[in-house]
């Protein structure tokens, strides 16, 4: 069994940009989010080259890090994602099967599955661990996986994020994705934050289980997008309740999660 602290979580999709809408929604209010991403760390120059998986992990790791009242250049991360950027792969191949010649540097400098961990490494001048995960539909659970070791390991806090984008056309018959969205946990030893929002325990079991359906919410439909998985437990984590999923490892091999809920939930940054 592991144990691991939330000290803070960050979310973004289209219907929701943070954790204060995505409580709204929780509640049945109507949010108006524009569903515009625009992350403060990266400088504006840089952000109009960024591709959105880099804006997106970067805005809900911020998030995660102002929750938390941490530092981000002393935080090290994990980045998860199962397909990577598929539009900046869909560009890629597209390009080099008529004009090889006119592939973008900056989409090919974007294109590596590490591009979101480079840009916040440098947007916020961290030296700390930044490592990149890619486990199709078992990302999340690997990723989390990934996290909860380091932090334990290493006795420090550890941020991880995991995103998935709109599949374009080429893409739907291996993923057939429709919602974007992007998530981020901070995880923290036992002990290491005064306020957590609650409990991680991971627990893993030698046998498969499919991945749970991600719920709708406001009428986005993440159904397929492997890193919406994680959404019972924010939800739960949201809410102030126990919660309970089984996600898939492995094809042998399964992480089981226990959230427990520490306190009332805290104040989000917008």
């Amino acid at each position: 069994m592991t144990e691991v602290d939330i000290a803070g979580f960050g979310i973004w999709s289209a219907s929701f940009a943070d954790p204060g809408e995505f409580r709204a929604v929780l509640a049945g209010r109507e949010v108006e989010s524009e569903g515009t991403l625009k992350p403060e760390l990266i400088p504006a120059r840089e952000r109009r080259r960024a591709p959105a998986m880099v804006k997106m992990a970067v805005e809900v790791m911020d998030q995660a890090c102002k929750m938390a009242d941490l530092d981000p250049a002393a935080v090290a991360s994990v980045f998860g994602s199962g397909m990577g950027d598929m539009q900046i792969t869909d560009y890629m191949c597209r390009t080099l099967a008529t004009s090889p010649r006119a592939v973008s540097p900056t989409k090919f400098h974007n294109s590596v599955h590490n591009a979101s961990t480079g840009y916040w490494s440098i947007a916020t001048g961290s030296h700390c661990p930044a490592n990149a995960v890619s486990a199709y539909a078992n990302t999340v659970a690997a990723t989390l996986l990934e996290t909860s070791v380091q932090a334990l390991e290493e006795d420090t806090p550890v941020l991880m994020a995991i995103e998935e984008l709109a599949a374009p056309q080429p893409f739907k018959s291996v993923i057939e994705v429709d919602a974007p969205f992007a998530a981020a946990l901070l995880l923290v030893p036992p002990g290491h934050s005064v306020t957590p929002l609650g409990s991680l325990s991971l627990a893993l079991r030698p046998e498969f289980v499919d991945e749970p359906a991600p719920p709708a919410l406001d009428d986005a439909d993440f159904s397929n997008n492997f890193a919406a998985t994680i959404l019972p437990l924010l939800i739960a984590l949201a809410e102030g309740q126990r919660a309970s999923v089984s996600l898939p490892l492995s094809r042998r091999s399964t992480l089981d999660v226990t959230l427990e809920h520490a306190a009332a939930p805290a104040t989000a940054h917008a």
